[in-house]
C-alpha cells in the first residue's frame, strides 16, 4: 500500500534505520476501509507452566472481509515494564497484525516491540557503542558493553545481522578496535551463530 507524505509524517517513525507503522495510524486506515468491529479472543493465559507465555486472537471485520492473526508475548519479548500486561501487549500485536492484513501494510508497528524502544523521539546514536540492541540474548544492552562480554557476538553481527544499521554498527566497532589496537575478536568460523 502507498502511504501519503501526509500519512508517513503522522503515523511513521523511523528507529535504527527501519521504518515502523504507529498503532495509531493502522486503526485510521482501517477506519477507511470501512473497519466494521475488533474482536479478540484469549487463546492461552500466560502461567509459570507455559512459561509465562500468553497467545491472542484478534479478528478484524472491514468491508473487503475478515482478518485474523496471533499475538504472543513473554516477559523475554517486552521490556520488564509491560511484564504485568502480557495478555495486553499479546492483543496489541494480534490487532496490529491483523489490521496490517486488512488494509496492506507490510512495516511492523511500533506498539509491537514490546516496549523496548517505545518512544517515538529515541534518536540512533552518533556513537555506535551506545546502540542498545532491541533482539536476542544482549537485549536493552549497548553493543559497546556486548563488544566487551562477548566480542565474537559482535563480529557476528556484522556480517550477519538483519538491521543493516546494527550491521554497520558492528562494523565500526570492529574498525574501532583495529585502529586501537586491539585484536582480541575471535574467529567466528568455529563459533556457533546466536539466537536473536
Amino acid at each position: 500500500m502507498e502511504l501519503s507524505n501526509e500519512f508517513r509524517e503522522r503515523f511513521v517513525k523511523s528507529l535504527q534505520g527501519r521504518d515502523y507503522v504507529l498503532y495509531g495510524g493502522l486503526l485510521e486506515l482501517v477506519r477507511q476501509r470501512g473497519l466494521k468491529r475488533i474482536n479478540t479472543k484469549v487463546i492461552q493465559i500466560p502461567s509459570t507452566d507455559n512459561g509465562m507465555y500468553g497467545v491472542v486472537e484478534a479478528e478484524i471485520e472491514t468491508e473487503d472481509g475478515i482478518f485474523k492473526e496471533l499475538g504472543d508475548a513473554s516477559p523475554e519479548s517486552v521490556n520488564r515494564t509491560i511484564q504485568p500486561h502480557l495478555l495486553r501487549m499479546a492483543a496489541t500485536r494480534a490487532k496490529a497484525r491483523a489490521m496490517r492484513d486488512a488494509v496492506g501494510i507490510d512495516m511492523v508497528a511500533l506498539e509491537e516491540l514490546g516496549g523496548t524502544l517505545f518512544s517515538d523521539e529515541v534518536s540512533v546514536p552518533d556513537n555506535p557503542e551506545d546502540l542498545i540492541l532491541t533482539f536476542g540474548k544482549y537485549i536493552r544492552k549497548p553493543l559497546g558493553q556486548v563488544a566487551q562480554e562477548d566480542p565474537g557476538y559482535v563480529v557476528w553481527l556484522s556480517e550477519n545481522a538483519r538491521d543493516e544499521f546494527i550491521k554497520q554498527a558492528a562494523r565500526n566497532i570492529l574498525e574501532q578496535q583495529d585502529k586501537d589496537g586491539l585484536d582480541d575478536f575471535p574467529d567466528t568460523a568455529t563459533r556457533r551463530p546466536p539466537l536473536h
